[in-house]
């Protein structure tokens, strides 16, 4: 029987990827364009068929879970290298659906990703920049899944003010644009700051996940999001929400159990896909994982996507580790951990994926498990730098009900 893996940009094909940070004023080499993105992938009983860049090829792989609820759930890993430095692409996780339904989701409208959330227009760029200006400014404004009462309003705000921050927009003063998390225009190339033409991209805060990207997406794979920049004033590209950000399901979060800092730090993606939006995990706190709806979220030439963290050392703060990381820097796409989350068909699969980066293992061990009342299938853990199962694909678990942890212990 076979079997289709839709979590494909955000938790795998547009995910584990590093290549040397966008050159500013120059054409941005997406990773798409470093290491061809895996577009279609499926899994048999033991090979892994991915085709990237048209090119169809073949992996021998062994399931991590099986028999569950009968459908199998495997876990697969790839990585495609390339003659570029450390480039590298890596494939986890099935949802354990079969390709007829991730045809119907691919075919149901991405409008409905459109709820909660955003950038009031009315809201000042000077105050709301100077409350961001440090990392507990990257927690937002709201509280957990509580939502926003601002509608952005088109025209109004000057794309030179800076990113519009509060109703869950936060600004990533470190990333040096002004706020943004990228700026690129259609041909690829990128800006230090949000000009005429350019889709100027932000972050929102833990749990939320930004709503803005263009309906017609580039015919080569990669993708462009955020506001638009016309006339010198701001734009939504994506009308069919007043919100510029928007609550994820409800169904994992993020569990500290250690003394230290931890920087979740996931992939500006629709966009530039460079790994700076933050989730601040504190020492013995709990934060809201993104986990975007694979039927209702941004699709990725008509399929379904999800979020995608790279996840630092302990003790690494958001401005030092959600960057672009240089070769054995460690932080960033150098991060030792990768976490993916995304539902579909009413299931929530995570995982914890290698890094082919970086094989040195943090100093913390992380698993997810079931909240009290949660229906977790599966076992996903990775102590003392080993994972379990086989220990080197990494390991997914899917929750049909309730809520699980990625638990830092």
């Amino acid at each position: 029987m076979q079997f289709s893996l839709t979590f494909l940009t955000g938790l795998m094909a547009s995910a584990v990827l590093a290549v040397p940070a966008p050159r500013q004023g120059v054409h941005h080499y997406h990773k798409r364009e470093a290491a061809p993105a895996v577009a279609t992938v499926y899994v048999t009983d033991t090979t892994l068929i991915y085709i990237t860049a048209g090119k169809e090829t073949t992996s021998t792989v062994a399931p991590t879970l099986t028999a569950v609820e009968d459908k199998a759930v495997e876990a697969a890993s790839v990585v495609a290298s390339s003659s570029s430095s450390a480039v590298t692409s890596s494939v986890v996780t099935s949802s354990a659906v079969t390709s007829s339904a991730v045809a119907s989701s691919s075919a149901s409208s991405s409008a409905a990703a459109s709820s909660s959330a955003s950038s009031s227009a009315t809201s000042s760029s000077s105050s709301s920049s100077s409350s961001s200006s440090s990392s507990s400014g990257i927690d937002g404004d709201l509280s957990s899944f509580s939502n926003p009462t601002g509608k952005f309003e088109d025209g109004v705000l000057d794309c030179s003010a800076g990113v519009p921050t509060g109703n869950g927009v936060v600004s990533l003063d470190w990333v040096g644009i002004s706020g943004w998390a990228s700026v690129m225009n259609e041909g690829g190339y990128t800006k230090t700051s949000c000009e005429e033409g350019y889709y100027c991209s932000y972050a929102c805060q833990a749990g939320m996940s930004k709503t803005q990207w263009p309906s017609t997406q580039p015919s080569d794979g990669q993708s462009r999001g955020g506001l638009i920049c016309k006339n010198g004033k701001l734009y939504r590209t994506n009308t069919n929400t007043d919100y510029l950000c928007e609550w994820g399901e409800q169904t994992a979060n993020a569990v500290s159990k250690i003394d230290k800092v931890v920087s979740l730090c996931r992939t500006d993606y629709p966009g530039s896909e460079n790994m700076v939006v933050p989730t601040r995990l504190t020492a013995g706190s709990t934060k809201p994982m993104s986990v975007v709806n694979s039927g209702t979220y941004f699709k990725w030439e008509g399929k379904g996507t999800s979020s995608q963290y790279y996840i630092n050392d302990a003790g690494v703060d958001v401005e030092e580790g959600c960057v672009w990381g240089t070769d054995g820097s460690g932080i960033g796409n150098w991060s030792p951990v990768v976490a993916g989350a995304g539902m579909t068909d009413g299931i929530t699969y995570l995982s914890i994926i290698p890094n082919p980066n970086n094989k040195t293992p943090p100093s913390y061990s992380l698993k997810i498990e079931g909240a009290d009342g949660a229906t977790v299938i599966g076992d996903c853990v990775y102590a003392n730098g080993v994972y379990n199962g086989d220990g080197t694909d990494g390991c997914t678990v899917s929750v049909t009900s309730g809520t699980a942890n990625f638990v830092f212990y």
